[in-house]
């Protein structure tokens, strides 16, 4: 039994002297700011960085030479198709948007924007592109669907483009507004409301 003690207190030692570091040690780690990584963003991303820029290297920007570290594969941007299902095909006609102007709150306007129709933002060049409605957006590996046409977790997509170059292609989210939102120095758009079509 004072063996089995023994190794055990023996083993217990062996494991502190191999995991233990010195305030030395640790105070020569380096700090990685993260701000300064270009890390690629994909769904949602807002930002235009090249995708392949850190997926073949390290941290450090340097690319390992010694075999220690597999090759990774240039990653993909996914493209999704848009598919408005059966249920709620031609069921709506209309979204109303929040345009909000950030330097002039009085000069916030809502507007009824029919579905695949487009509209400026005041006298900027900025036009707005809207649709389709999706009553219940869901999102599969290859597309951008409704689950049905229930208001659940109601989108629209917007296209928002100036002088011929696409400045956002993203969906406007009833429920959360500031989720991928368009972001823009003077405007900000919002989903509000939405319009079904009459059946008579």
């Amino acid at each position: 039994m004072r063996i089995l003690k023994y190794i055990v207190a023996l083993t217990l030692v062996f494991i502190v002297a191999c995991t233990y570091e010195s305030k030395e040690d640790i105070a020569s780690l380096k700090e990685t700011d993260i701000n300064k990584l270009n890390v690629s963003q994909f769904e949602g991303s807002r930002s235009n960085a090249p995708q392949e820029a850190i997926l073949d290297k390290g941290l450090d920007g340097q690319v390992p030479d010694d075999g220690s570290h597999p090759a990774v594969q240039e990653a993909v941007k996914v493209q999704r198709a848009v598919v408005v299902p059966e249920e709620a095909e031609g069921k709506w006609k209309a979204v109303k948007l929040l345009v909000k102007n950030k330097k002039d709150e009085a000069r916030n306007e809502m507007k009824t924007i029919t579905l695949g129709s487009s509209f400026e933002l005041e006298d900027s060049g900025i036009k707005v592109t809207v649709g389709p409605f999706l009553p219940n957006f869901v999102m599969s590996q290859t597309a951008y669907t409704s689950g049905g046409n229930e208001l659940t977790n109601p989108a629209v997509q917007l296209v928002v483009e100036q002088n011929g170059k696409t400045l956002y292609t993203g969906w406007a989210f009833a429920k959360y507004p500031t989720m991928y939102a368009f972001e823009h120095e003077n405007f900000a758009l919002q989903l509000m409301d939405y319009i079904p079509i009459d059946i008579s």
